[in-house]
């Protein structure tokens, strides 16, 4: 027997395919990430990796540096690169991949063969029962589990990414809430104040009391959760605290006419990610939500999750969908904001609407008006870094206009309040930057969009001409609409005072020096408002106002 079972491993053995030797040492390789170069050193031994070191990079806080380490791990835990990378955060997994790639070219590996080791997966069906299941890892969903812990619930948090915080964690992190009883009027006249400016679909006042009478019980939440941040009582505005990588982020960007800001979404989240397992909320990540449970009398009763792992039933008394938005989703766009469907989106990848379609089979209602939410005006919508700050890429000083040659808003406005000017049918949200050659002198990267659009790209459009006439051409507007908007923009500019917008003096220039420019800005969409209707309390309605038993509603989903 004992010799038999030596002949069989010895023919197991020579099944496994030989190993490449590797010269032993440390090697330096690099990847492309998303903001710059990934560079780690990689400590090999004759046959495996042993060490991998990162020595620099500015990926995403919260983001790209979170994937970087987990496929660190990986690789060094499984000595294989076959890897379909963190979700959520592909560019920097595959930058490690690369930059391992290139370390072990250096140490002689046959790099095609770590790349093709393939690592098994264990595939096991569960079932778990939970009090709460919340579907969603961005602040609704995180607030949501939190709360419903502190009152005492067992609660799991099912995430469908490889990481925490979904749009949330790219983002400022800013909202508007009140610290105390005596906030709540100036809470709620600043948030009818910012979003009645918009005709189409009136703030609801009910809505904004419900959330007036919560603001200071939900901050407190928050705060005692490990939230840091400063506070503006006037505004009733809440600025979460940047970490010190996302300070580093920001350093790396550069923004025309003023600093980019340090977001604080990231470190929010991590804060309170930490309490959430510090205070016994199960959260399970890679783990997309697929369909509600219900029993035969339509109650829903807890949530399936179809992973690579296997299924996960998780059965519940109640779940709440913190799905997020549906801007990713190009046919649910087109149903339920058409006027965003030919838009460039900056959200999240896992914004595809999972929790309105997952509700909509249990009878929900989607509400009859839905929107995008703007991000950023920006001339590449590849250019993620830039995407999701406050501030306008281009100089202040230029004139923005729209397609149809007008100026409608301040350039210095940001496009939270900008976004409704620049609605166009038919194609992408944005408009115009119009300059002249002074003007043109401070905006980044001009001549390398100009290259692209001579080369025939369809998406960067940025134009020189020595003449108006031939600019409003190229723009596809009117000429002398676009003269006339020029006209009296330099006229504000020689008086000093910007009467039509309220642009600040500083930043009044004349376009006259008789070299023109035009490039074109997209307004990014960063989710979408609408989506399921909830009644006050959370709770999901179906078509005809009805509550549908067990399931709830939280963040930008509702």
């Amino acid at each position: 027997m004992k010799k038999i079972l030596l002949v069989c491993l010895a023919l197991a053995l020579l099944s496994v395919p030989a190993l490449a030797d590797m010269k032993p040492g440390t090697y330096t390789g690099t990847g492309r990430g998303m903001d710059g170069e990934v560079k780690v050193s990689v400590t090999v031994d004759g046959k495996a990796i042993t060490a991998i070191t990162i020595d620099s990079e500015n990926e995403t806080a919260g983001v790209g540096d979170i994937a970087l380490n987990i496929m660190k791990d990986r690789i060094i835990g499984t000595q294989s690169l076959k890897f379909d990378g963190v979700s959520g955060a592909t560019v920097s997994s595959y930058a490690m991949i690369m930059a391992v790639s290139d370390a072990l070219k250096q140490a002689g590996a046959d790099v095609p063969e770590w790349q093709k080791r393939n690592i098994p997966i264990e595939v096991k069906d569960e079932e778990f029962t939970y009090d709460v299941v919340v579907v969603g890892g961005g602040i609704a969903g995180i607030s949501a589990a939190m709360k419903a812990r502190n009152d005492g619930a067992s609660v799991a948090l099912v995430e469908k990414l490889g990481i925490m915080g979904g749009t949330s964690i790219f983002a400022s992190g800013i909202f508007l809430a009140a610290e105390n009883d005596e906030g709540k009027a100036a809470f709620k006249a600043n948030w009818i104040r910012r979003n009645k400016i918009q005709k189409r679909n009136q703030v609801s006042e009910e809505r904004v009391n419900a959330m007036m009478d919560i603001a200071p019980e939900a901050l407190a939440m928050l705060r005692d959760a490990g939230l840091e941040y400063d506070f503006d009582a006037k505004a009733s505005f809440v600025f979460p605290k940047a970490s010190d990588k996302a300070v580093k982020n920001a350093e790396t960007i550069h923004l025309a006419s003023v600093k980019s800001d340090a977001k604080g979404g990231e470190k929010m989240i991590k804060a309170l990610e930490a309490n959430l397992q510090k205070i016994g909320v199960d959260i399970y990540l890679n783990t997309p939500a697929s369909r509600l449970l219900s029993d035969s009398n339509g109650n829903v009763t807890g949530i399936v999750c179809e992973t690579k792992r296997g299924v996960k039933t998780f059965h519940a008394k109640a779940v709440i969908l913190a799905t997020g938005g549906f801007s990713r989703n190009r046919e649910l766009t087109k149903e339920l904001a058409p006027a965003a469907y030919m838009n460039y989106t900056a959200s999240q990848n896992s914004d595809n609407g999972d929790g309105i379609i997952m509700a909509r089979a249990m009878g929900a209602g989607t509400y009859a008006f839905n929107e995008s939410m703007s991000g950023v005006f920006s001339p590449n919508p590849s250019d993620m870094p830039t995407i999701g700050q406050r501030n306008n890429s281009y100089p202040y000083n230029c004139l923005l206009v729209n397609d149809r040659g007008e100026r409608p808003i301040s350039e210095t406005a940001g496009t939270h309040d900008q976004m409704i000017y620049f609605i166009n049918d038919g194609k992408a949200n944005g408009g115009w930057v119009v300059m002249d050659q002074e003007i043109a002198n401070n905006y980044l990267h001009l001549e390398q969009y100009m290259a692209s659009t001579a080369k025939g790209s369809k998406v960067i459009l940025a134009y020189k001409e020595n003449s108006i006439e031939a600019l409003a051409k190229d723009m596809g507007i009117d000429p002398a609409k676009l003269k006339a908007t020029i006209e009296r923009y330099n006229e504000l500019c020689a008086k000093g005072i910007d009467e039509d917008c309220g642009k600040k003096p500083e930043y009044l220039s004349a376009i006259d020096d008789g070299t023109y420019y035009a490039v074109r800005e997209y307004d990014m969409t960063r989710g979408n408002y609408g989506g399921i209707i909830t009644g006050m309390d959370g709770r999901v309605l179906n078509a005809d106002g009805k509550a549908i038993p067990g399931l709830y509603a939280a963040g930008i989903i509702w």
